[in-house]
């Protein structure tokens, strides 16, 4: 039993898909969001501003 959806229908399982897509790349977007915000947290934490700024000479 082989049921073909109207031309409506068929429009809005389209509409149906398309939203879900959407929300989907939107979730991803966020978490990808969220690493690149976790990535520059422990980047900013591993730097020491305060070395290399003085130069200790002994002659």
């Amino acid at each position: 039993m082989n049921i073909q959806p109207s031309g409506y229908q068929a429009q809005m399982l389209t509409s149906v898909k398309q939203a879900v897509n959407v929300s989907m790349l939107k979730k991803v977007m966020n978490q990808d969001a969220q690493s690149v915000d976790n990535i520059v947290k422990a980047m900013e934490q591993s730097v020491s501003p305060h070395l290399g700024q003085n130069l200790d000479i002994k002659l």
